[in-house]
């Protein structure tokens, strides 16, 4: 099982400073009709680099590419840590929101949520051997705080799978490809930006994002 290390988190620095339950099931795939519920919607499937996601920071061996409706994130630093890419979806972090991907690594990638200028947010993580975890990502004066710690879920697969992030009331909801693996009391955000994160020694994909609230 792996460890996410509390060592100083390497952000995406060009683009990250410029740039009551429901339902068991929700569908995974975007949705290009107005969802019930959700009066805004956010959505790219990286055809091509319409939102300036790609960076390459040589020193942190961190690289991010857009095209072919393909986001390709590579972290290959020589220590440990994370790397986030984030920008601004208009996402409304007050209200009820979801956040949709498909992703696949060869480590451990997820969804970031709740980033600003100044705050590294929250990650929602899944590795290639079937595990997640939520993390508190902390700042620059703030160290990572588990949410939940890594725990298995048959669920999560070797390859592609369809994760999801929701707020819903005072509540956080996780699911991987419908089904969820978590509910847990909401945690104060501050910052709106939504993006990926990767652990150190992963080479990760998306094919979409979507986000609606």
């Amino acid at each position: 099982m792996k460890q996410l290390k509390t060592l100083a988190l390497v952000l995406a620095g060009s683009l990250l400073l410029t740039s009551c339950i429901k339902n068991e099931y929700y569908e995974t795939n975007p949705n290009t009709q107005q969802p019930i519920g959700y009066q805004n919607i956010f959505d790219d499937n990286f055809d091509y680099d319409a939102h300036n996601w790609s960076f390459s920071d040589a020193s942190n061996d961190a690289y991010v590419s857009v095209g072919g409706g393909r986001l390709k994130y590579e972290y290959n630093p020589p220590g440990e840590g994370t790397n986030t890419v984030a920008i601004n979806t208009g996402v409304n972090v007050n209200r009820d929101f979801l956040i949709q991907s498909r992703i696949s690594s060869n480590n451990a990638m997820g969804i970031a949520f709740g980033v600003s200028n100044s705050d590294y947010g929250y990650s929602f993580f899944i590795d290639d051997q079937g595990y997640f975890a939520v993390y508190r990502e902390g700042n620059a004066s703030t160290p990572v705080k588990t949410i939940i710690d890594w725990q298995y879920n048959a669920a999560i697969l070797t390859g592609w799978n369809n994760i999801e992030f929701e707020q819903v009331g005072n509540y956080w909801l996780g699911y991987v490809n419908g089904t969820k693996l978590f509910e847990i009391p909401a945690q104060n955000l501050y910052g709106s930006k939504t993006g990926f994160i990767t652990l150190a020694g992963t080479t990760g994909y998306a094919d979409y994002l979507t986000v609606q609230w």
